[in-house]
């Protein structure tokens, strides 16, 4: 890639910046997270987990009544917030949590009964796709 198109890229997304290694690039990503007292400390204060005998359930919700699939889709985004609220929390107690949720929810939303129920798989992933992608997410 030409400098002037690297240097072009890091303008247009003032939060990236670009070094040439020679085998390839080095890119570097600013973020800024905002996390608020009340926002989960521990995977135990996330509203879609639980805990049993067996340990977490990692996906344990209860979609809406309606089949009004944007509500569906707003509760989705609602826990993917929750969980960039958690591992952006400095901690050192969340190995893995964001592998286990993001396994559970695939898995759950091939199983949803309705059509709408996908909603909340594919606001919850919007906002983890668009997190990754960024390194910040529209509320």
């Amino acid at each position: 890639m030409a400098k002037r198109a690297k240097q072009a890229m890091a303008n247009q997304n003032g939060a990236l910046a670009f070094k040439d290694l020679g085998y390839g690039l080095e890119v570097n990503r600013r973020t800024t997270w905002v996390v608020t007292n009340n926002s989960p400390k521990s995977v135990d204060d996330l509203s879609f987990t639980s805990r049993g005998e067996r340990g977490v359930t990692w996906w344990d919700v209860t979609p809406p009544k309606t089949h009004y699939w944007h509500a569906h889709e707003m509760l989705g985004r609602a826990y993917a917030f929750e969980l960039l609220d958690l591992i952006n929390r400095p901690s050192k107690e969340r190995p893995n949590v964001a592998a286990y949720v993001l396994k559970a929810v695939g898995q759950w939303s091939v199983s949803a009964d309705r059509l709408a129920d996908g909603g909340m798989a594919d606001g919850f992933f919007a906002v983890i796709g668009e997190f990754l992608e960024t390194g910040t997410a529209a509320r």
